[in-house]
């Protein structure tokens, strides 16, 4: 079995499990036909999904898969709402936080001169930028400690992925992705600014890019040993106005597309090998953005976090689009600046 198909078998048994744990009467049989239909699309070598059993009540539904990581990590287990986020809510610290009540989990830490809301995460890892006497280094944090993992010219503005062990940051006029030992450069073509970047689990890279102070910025698509930004166009922007964050969900690219410019956005979905679009998401008014200024993140159900700090965080559900409270410590500092789903 093929890593592509084991990731849309996982998303297969992800948007299932989406589907049956809003039901407030979920069917008896709920749980063996998701675990059905992701059987019939999978090959007979099998290491996708242990089923851990399901509890049904007549007011709700509570639903716990173990599902076998194919990056190697041994199977954790996932709940069906895994609302952790990291934000900073002063300069220099590093917190988690519940994402739907927004109160601060715990501190994950201290770092004297890291910018605040340049956050990146995988799995329980996150990364920021610190600025340190003209040089900016990129910063890996864990539960045990920390290290350098890059540096860059002090004038950069940083910008920040990492997934599946790999971490991908603005270098000058390039994009490095390191992985181990590994260092890969990817030039950025001239007039061109970069806005985001996102990292796929099989190592594909994507970046929003623009004209400076021009809002057409269009995504590309890196392949994992790629060394150009030359590739076609993955989210081609509407009239007017481009993605304004990108970020990956399971197989397929997400965006935030402005709907007309006027303030209204959606979490866009696109195949990434054609560039076809698969969802156009739900609409909902977020006010003026920028790139730059909002974070799109996705965490393990496929739930969107958009999150620009103190303009405001909304938590797309499928359909349902929730707004959600800054990011607020016990000591009652709120985030300014843009969060991100980790864990």
């Amino acid at each position: 079995m093929n890593e592509r198909n084991s990731t849309r078998d996982e998303d297969l048994v992800r948007t299932q499990l989406h589907r049956f744990v809003e039901d407030v009467e979920p069917s008896p049989d709920a749980l063996p036909r998701v675990l059905a239909a992701a059987r019939r699309r999978r090959s007979p070598r099998r290491n996708l999904v242990l089923a851990a059993g399901a509890a049904v009540t007549a007011t709700a539904a509570f639903l716990v898969a173990l599902l076998v990581i194919p990056d190697g990590r041994d199977a954790e287990p996932v709940s069906v709402q895994p609302n952790s986020y990291l934000a900073s809510p002063t300069t220099g610290v590093i917190a988690s936080f519940d994402v739907l009540s927004g109160h601060e989990n715990r501190e994950i830490a201290r770092i004297a001169g890291a910018r605040a809301g340049v956050l990146a995460a995988d799995g329980d890892r996150a990364y920021t930028a610190v600025d340190d006497h003209g040089r900016i280094r990129i910063v890996e944090v864990w539960a045990g400690g920390r290290r350098v993992v890059g540096e860059v010219p002090g004038t950069d503005r940083p910008v920040l992925a990492a997934n599946a062990g790999r971490v991908a940051y603005v270098d000058g006029n390039a994009v490095t992705v390191l992985r181990g030992q590994q260092r890969r450069s990817i030039p950025v073509p001239p007039g061109l600014r970069v806005h985001d970047l996102a990292l796929a689990p099989d190592g594909r890279l994507a970046v929003l890019a623009g004209p400076p102070d021009s809002p057409r910025s269009s995504v590309s698509v890196v392949a994992p040993a790629g060394m150009s930004l030359d590739g076609r166009p993955e989210a081609t922007p509407p009239d007017g106005c481009g993605p304004l964050a990108v970020t990956w969900s399971g197989h397929d690219l997400a965006a935030l597309q402005p709907v007309d410019c006027s303030g209204q956005v959606r979490v866009a979905t696109f195949d990434s090998d054609s560039g076809r679009q698969l969802g156009a998401g739900v609409p909902f008014r977020a006010g003026p953005l920028v790139p730059d200024s909002v974070q799109l993140s996705t965490d393990r159900l496929g739930r969107f976090l958009i999150s620009t700090g103190a303009t405001g965080q909304w938590l797309v559900d499928g359909s349902v689009v929730r707004q959600v409270p800054p990011a607020c410590s016990a000591g009652g500092a709120c985030a300014g600046t843009p969060g991100t789903f980790w864990g």
